[in-house]
């Protein structure tokens, strides 16, 4: 996408209508950055408004160049892309609306001109879309053809109409996003209506949540999606979250070393909630960094010392002398799960998790450190906490040998009709 330059037409008050915490135009221009572009140019009526806005410092865009030219004529007219220093090749986006990124993606993708539509909106949005949606790459031989001094989007409209511009479908583009184990269905809309601006809030906040959960995260779903619809219209990061769980999971730790298990599992509840608000917050507010995509591995450290600390408190106390046996099986299970899914990850592009009904379904139990703390939190309320943490330790060996079989059906099943194939 290094040659093409997206052009955003901006007028306030439409482009700067929030949804979520954040201006459709700075949404916009978010996800561009993400997508790879660096540079942007935005034309607007009302360059004042645009510009103050576009002058404020914002983070989740500082590596996008953004030039603001002002437009005496609204709408945008064609005569107005086709200055000699843009480039050969645009992506076109009216910033009042609210586009997936992989819309715009699939857009960009293109070597030729190619317009954005939804031709079968699903039900639950079909208040919200409009076609055409709006998006569109474009070339400058296809500017050229146009009318320089018609309205762009009525000669782009007449194109779609009259089959003389390709298009790119939303209702036919793959929903499945493979990090988030889910289908998400690829919406592109324009800035909401009074009435319905909820029901475009409840659709950004549900496309942020991730699928196939274990039960502790079905519970645990609904409560983070009511915190992220209060904080996402803060100026709380993500990295800043990351932070306070890191906090309330060392706490945990610190419980569990000083034999206060009931605090322990407190704070290990209360992070299971916040673990999963960084993400949705990142999500929700195209706030997503390389640095937060290793978020995970801070997870697994913490998590891994709580084992070590309840393994250490109880060996100290004498209430379960072999308890580091059992610590050693329980990591050696996690490495073993780990390699089984990284198996097929490789070899069917998508998680173990989310392969098969069956996958789907054990996940729901799998051994997991949310999984692990309930058992634990009930140990501990009946009075058998030891034995709790015995029968994490197993339940990680059967898991671990559940995704090993899995793995190996799967992987070998994968080369088993590669085989069939070239022969």
């Amino acid at each position: 996408m290094d040659d093409t330059l997206p052009i955003l037409v901006a007028d306030a008050p439409d482009a700067l209508a929030e949804l979520c915490g954040v201006n459709l135009l700075e949404r916009l221009l978010r996800i561009l950055q993400r997508l790879g572009f660096r540079r942007a140019i935005v034309f607007s009526s009302t360059p004042e408004i645009i510009g103050t806005e576009l002058a404020k410092p914002s983070w989740a865009r500082q590596e996008i160049g953004v030039q603001l030219v002002g437009s005496a004529t609204k709408p945008i007219r064609t005569a107005l892309f086709l200055q000699p220093n843009h480039a050969e090749r645009f992506l076109f986006v009216p910033a009042n609306i609210y586009c997936d990124a992989r819309l715009l993606a699939a857009l960009g993708a293109r070597d030729s001109s190619v317009a954005l539509v939804d031709s079968n909106p699903p039900e639950f949005a079909r208040n919200l879309i409009r076609n055409p949606c709006g998006p569109a790459f474009i070339t400058r031989n296809f500017l050229s053809a146009l009318s320089p001094d018609t309205p762009f989007l009525n000669e782009l409209t007449k194109k779609i109409d009259h089959a003389k511009i390709d298009i790119v479908d939303a209702a036919n583009e793959d929903d499945y996003i493979v990090n988030m184990r889910r289908h998400v269905r690829p919406l592109c809309f324009p800035a909401p209506r009074a009435q319905d601006r909820g029901l475009a809030e409840r659709i950004i906040l549900d496309s942020a949540q991730n699928g196939t959960v274990d039960l502790p995260a079905y519970l645990h779903a609904p409560i983070e999606t009511a915190i992220i619809s209060l904080l996402c219209k803060t100026r709380i990061t993500p990295n800043q979250i990351t932070i306070g769980g890191f906090v309330i999971g060392c706490s945990a730790t610190a419980a569990f070393l000083a034999g206060r298990v009931g605090l322990g599992i407190i704070a290990a509840l209360l992070f299971g909630i916040v673990d999963g608000l960084d993400g949705k917050q990142a999500r929700v507010k195209i706030e997503t960094t390389e640095r937060g995509k290793w978020e995970h591995h801070l997870d697994y450290l913490i998590e891994n010392s709580w084992w070590l600390a309840i393994a250490f408190n109880l060996w100290r106390s004498g209430q379960f002398p072999n308890v580091f046996y059992f610590l050693a099986v329980l990591i050696a299970s996690h490495l073993l799960a780990e390699f089984a899914k990284r198996r097929v990850k490789i070899a069917r592009g998508r998680l173990l998790d989310d392969v098969a009904p069956f996958d789907r379904a054990f996940r729901l139990i799998a051994a997991r450190r949310n999984v692990y703390v309930w058992v634990l939190a009930a140990g501990f309320l009946l009075g058998a906490f030891s034995q709790s943490y015995a029968m994490i330790c197993g339940w990680a060996a059967a898991s671990a040998a559940v995704h090993l079989m899995r793995s190996v059906w799967i992987c070998d099943g994968a080369v088993r009709r590669f085989v069939g194939i070239r022969s």
